[in-house]
């Protein structure tokens, strides 16, 4: 990878004019802030916006009360992904505290998919459902809720995804990007909406401390969710993370899963915690159930044995994903040689749940889109080839997809990230390859090798404990606010210069005399050099805190062999 210097825009000069640090106006600019008062917010905003600019809030709200007193059976209909999870926990414990009879149904990802589906409606109003709320989902149920409606049952939608053309007939629809919508922040997730109807009610009974006690969720669902951690959404983590924090916090799922909490950062939370909330849905039939119990969970020790089979989730399906990640290098580097600019590839025995991190995996390899294709059987029992789709900045996927809707049975998505399904059949997976490759050559899309942008140049003696104390101020980072790219020059020690890690000797931890370096999946990298001693290292700075002790470390992105 080649490596040039981001340029400096006029709102980091603006901010290095004002005495703001390098790293401080880097951060500034790279999440898009434009002005010293926006920068304040950024740095500083701690307010959150009245869930009352909601447009229909109030009438969801009555809705629900109708339902509470009239001691109704209220299911709500969640997800199976981090958003989804949390989103249905927040609305549960909510309705519980006001006193309803509720009831929560998350979709099978393995056998009904995404969203709520004709089968599991009919099961809920089987057992007396007379209000269905959806959360994470729901905008674009038309047929669903139709259903829902002609059997005199409420609909109240909750969702945060982008609506289709015709709204479905519930009775009351929330979800920010619908014309006309009258909040301020229109990014909010899944849960982040969720948490704000939940607020909303809890506030009509004089419950704010209780709504304030649910923010962890909403910050979750957020990370989990990849959303920017921007406006009222970094609000949202702040608190979270500052509560989290607290010897006072309680949910004891999510300290079983990431033990010390005392310095929990967003990055912690996208990396150790939303995997394993994510895993047993991916691999195992109605899966996301384990996660969502781990979240209610208020014995320590049960949260503990949860969150320890959520742990082993995890682990397995890191090995099936590395296992068919081998599988399916070969085949994508056979249609790189014959000139494909977009991968498309079908697994014949990968479970449908990681079919989106193969996707990224091999999205991250080759620098361009890729679709991966699982079997997978319909809600009708017949055997379908489900897809995950995962694209690069330049190129957008879900247009790419709609021009080639016609060999699909169904798909959705947005720029970066798609789902598609498509008849299991080999000449019409190859006629969809085809197309979408014909397509990236009619608009002139072309793989480019990627070029690393690194924002400061800093002297390994000056990475001090003050340095990454400024790096800690700045949190959270996350989607929208990437950590700055520092540039720095590094001999190793003498001694102990090297380890090779990782449970297949992958991973690299380098040692300097004042900090250490990890580099993910650079051991190759590092023999294949000759294990330099001098190096030019690209990454981002890190602390690690073991047993109450900070240690400095750089994760590195990429290094280059010093002469």
């Amino acid at each position: 990878m080649e490596w040039k210097e981001r340029e400096k825009s006029d709102s980091y000069n603006l901010f290095i004019e004002n005495g703001y640090n390098p790293l401080t106006a880097i951060t500034l600019s790279n999440a898009g802030i434009k002005g010293l008062d926006d920068a304040w917010d950024f740095l500083y905003g701690d307010e959150l916006i009245s869930p009352s600019k909601i447009k229909n809030i109030d009438d969801a709200a009555q809705i629900i009360w109708k339902h509470i007193f009239q001691k109704n059976r209220i299911c709500v209909f969640g997800d199976y992904d981090t958003d989804g999870v949390t989103s249905s926990a927040i609305m549960f414990l909510t309705l519980k505290r006001l006193g309803a009879d509720v009831a929560v149904r998350l979709p099978d990802r393995i056998g009904e998919g995404y969203g709520i589906n004709s089968k599991a409606v009919e099961e809920q109003i089987e057992l007396g459902a007379k209000l269905f709320i959806t959360v994470d989902n729901g905008v674009r149920a038309n047929a669903e809720v139709d259903l829902i409606k002609r059997q005199d049952c409420d609909v109240v939608v909750i969702d945060h995804h982008e609506p289709g053309e015709i709204l479905p007939n519930a009775d009351v629809i929330i979800d920010l990007h619908i014309a006309g919508e009258t909040y301020p922040f229109k990014e909010l997730t899944g849960s982040g909406v969720s948490w704000k109807v939940a607020h909303y009610m809890l506030e009509q009974v004089h419950e704010h401390d209780f709504a304030m006690s649910l923010i962890d969720l909403a910050a979750i669902g957020t990370i989990g969710d990849v959303a920017p951690l921007i406006g009222e959404n970094r609000v949202i983590v702040k608190r979270a993370i500052k509560m989290m924090r607290s010897c006072r916090y309680e949910r004891y799922g999510v300290a079983a899963l990431m033990g010390d909490l005392s310095t929990v950062t967003a990055e912690n939370i996208a990396y150790k915690l939303s995997p394993c909330l994510n895993a047993s849905g991916r691999l195992n039939s109605h899966g996301a159930e384990l996660p969502l119990i781990l979240l209610l969970e208020n014995n320590s020790q049960i949260a503990l044995e949860l969150a320890n089979k959520l742990v082993s989730e995890n682990e397995r399906r890191k090995t099936l994903q590395a296992d068919c990640y081998k599988s399916i290098k070969a085949l994508a580097e056979e249609q790189i040689d014959k000139g494909n600019r977009i991968l498309v590839i079908c697994h014949p025995d990968a479970q449908s749940g990681i079919a989106g991190l193969l996707a990224g995996n091999l999205k991250e390899e080759y620098n361009r889109p890729a679709i991966v294709f699982c079997p997978k059987e319909d809600i009708s029992g017949n055997t379908v080839w489900t897809g995950s789709a995962r694209s690069t900045e330049d190129f957008h996927i879900l247009n790419a997809i709609i021009v080639c809707g016609d060999y699909l049975i169904r798909y959705g998505g947005h720029a970066m990230a798609a789902g598609l399904t498509i008849e299991a059949e080999s000449l019409k997976l190859l006629q969809f390859e085809d197309a979408i490759n014909c397509y990236a050559e009619s608009i002139g899309f072309e793989v480019s090798e990627p070029i690393g942008k690194w924002d400061i140049e800093i002297d390994s003696d000056k990475i001090s404990n003050n340095i990454y104390e400024e790096i800690e101020a700045l949190e959270p980072f996350g989607a929208a606010v990437p950590k700055p790219i520092i540039k720095t020059k590094v001999k190793l020690c003498d001694d102990v210069s090297h380890k090779i890690i990782g449970n297949n000797k992958e991973h690299i931890k380098l040692f300097s005399d004042s900090f250490s370096m990890i580099g993910f999946n650079l051991a190759d990298k590092y023999i294949s050099a000759q294990l330099p001693q001098k190096l030019t290292v690209y990454g981002n700075l890190s602390s690690n805190y073991f047993k109450g002790e900070r240690y400095n470390e750089i994760m590195i992105t990429d290094f280059e062999t010093e002469n």
